[in-house]
């Protein structure tokens, strides 16, 4: 079980482009715009200082019925990992 807590990389801009089903994510430290889709762009909202099972399992609750629980479990945790590699999250321990 992994005791990292994920939050927002400081000093981001976002922009919501709904029609898109997207969030964009510019990052002043590694200058970039990064579009995030509705996974992306839930697992962001849902990191503000939270546990990472805690993100992963609110995750794969609200794709209940669409893929089964272990691979949305795998991809939430593929996503945050993505995130913080972009400079968009930053994780701390617990």
């Amino acid at each position: 079980m992994s005791d990292l807590l994920y939050a927002k990389a400081p000093g981001l801009r976002t922009r919501p482009v709904e029609a898109a089903g997207a969030l964009m994510v510019f990052t002043p430290d590694k200058p970039k715009v990064h579009w995030l889709n509705l996974a992306g762009w839930y697992l962001f909202e849902l990191s503000d200082g939270t546990g990472e099972e805690t993100i992963a399992a609110e995750y794969a609750e609200a794709v209940a019925g669409q893929i089964p629980r272990d691979e949305a479990l795998r991809q939430a945790h593929d996503c945050l990992a993505d995130l913080v590699r972009r400079g968009i999250l930053v994780t701390t321990s617990s």
